[in-house]
């Protein structure tokens, strides 16, 4: 008896595999990619940002590239965390009109409190918001 429940335990583990199978390639098969691989920006070519903390000195960095020419902007907003958020301390501002624009600022801080950063990016009509944290 046993040896007849195993033999049908694994016949229908065998079924069970082939007929998954089956369904993954029918459904890959299936999929309509209307829209295919869409690039995240198409003026923007890219956003680094870098926040530190050393001691009570804060270092705030973001460089903006574009792919070309255009008007760049750059807002930092130091912010410093509360009990119902985060609130704004200082913000700073660049604008520069061309493929590459820098603003790096530094603050002096609480080391008993936390901070992020929230960088605006605009490069023509495109614009990226990201927050940065230590």
């Amino acid at each position: 008896m046993s040896h007849i429940l195993k033999k049908s335990l694994c016949i229908v583990l065998i079924i069970t595999m082939l007929f998954s199978v089956l369904a993954i390639n029918c459904s890959a098969e299936t999929v309509d990619d209307e829209y295919g691989v869409m690039p995240c920006w198409s003026i923007i070519n890219t956003v680094s940002t870098s926040f530190t903390i050393s001691g009570i000195n804060s270092t705030s960095t973001v460089v903006l590239t574009s792919q070309y020419i255009t008007d760049l902007y750059i807002t930092i907003e130091f912010q410093k965390e509360e009990s119902t958020g985060y609130k704004t301390l200082e913000t700073w501002t660049k604008y520069a009109f061309g493929t590459y624009v820098v603003l790096e600022e530094t603050r002096l801080i609480n080391i008993f409190a936390d901070y992020r950063i929230k960088v605006t990016c605009v490069a023509g009509n495109e614009q990226h918001i990201t927050y940065d944290y230590p």
